[in-house]
């Protein structure tokens, strides 16, 4: 009964994080970069929760993304990989510290373009600039370090509030 109700809530972050990217920030292009919020998603719930349901809800969110666009795994394996490196780090330090929330999606969000960037390479089957993977790192760094921030405030304090109540309950 307890976590009946924190599974509800990873599910609705699952469906607000689909439908807000499908219909709002694929429409939204800031200095060439696309926010991408399913991608934050799977760094709060690598934040949140442990490595296992991090690692399965970021697993889940790729398989559903390459179904939509059609990109032959790529999703997958760049949200899987961040989602297993976010859950097996958040376990081992305080989520308090904006510090550490910062580095973390630095890190993730350098991870995840080195993945794409790698992946676009061998799909086009042509050399593309490193200088072109940089701007395009530093402008989604601090675009994701925002929404980052912003995600974990309100799915934080959810998050709370869900264990205040779990620990009234005694059955």
């Amino acid at each position: 009964m307890k976590n009946i109700l924190k599974t509800f809530y990873i599910l609705i972050l699952f469906i607000f994080s689909l439908v807000i990217q499908l219909f709002v920030f694929n429409n939204i292009n800031l200095f060439g970069v696309k926010p991408n919020i399913l991608f934050i998603s799977c760094i709060v719930m690598g934040l949140y929760t442990n490595i296992y349901l991090s690692t399965i809800y970021s697993f889940t969110l790729g398989v559903v993304v390459d179904l939509l666009f059609g990109s032959l795994g790529m999703f997958t394996i760049s949200y899987t990989a961040v989602g297993m490196l976010i859950g097996f780090v958040g376990q081992n330090y305080i989520k308090e510290n904006y510090v550490s929330i910062l580095i973390l999606t630095a890190i993730s969000v350098t991870l995840f373009e080195i993945i794409q960037y790698v992946q676009t390479m061998i799909k086009i089957s042509k050399y593309i600039s490193f200088i072109f993977l940089f701007k395009e790192l530093i402008i989604s760094i601090m675009l994701n370090v925002v929404l980052v921030f912003i995600l974990c405030f309100t799915f934080g304090k959810l998050m709370e509030y869900i264990d205040k109540k779990q620990n009234k309950l005694y059955w």
